[in-house]
């Protein structure tokens, strides 16, 4: 039997107006027209596009379920 350990989300920390870094993530806003609120969010990892999120909590949230490899918290 496998057991899922719970985490806590890790943690925001802002660096500048619009960008924000979490878990050695960079998180940034962008402009998008494709979304409801005209911005995105892109989850980078050194020179790697990895997602892009239409809020900050749902990029971090991305971020938090690839550190866990998917698993459910």
């Amino acid at each position: 039997m496998s057991a899922v350990i719970e985490m806590p989300p890790p943690d925001l920390v802002r660096v500048d107006l619009g960008w924000w870094k979490c878990a050695g993530y960079d998180l940034v806003q962008v402009v998008s027209p494709r979304t409801a609120l005209g911005t995105a969010w892109i989850a980078w990892h050194g020179d790697h596009v990895l997602h892009t999120a239409d809020t900050l909590p749902r990029a971090g949230g991305w971020v938090a379920n690839h550190l866990n490899a998917g698993a459910t918290r």
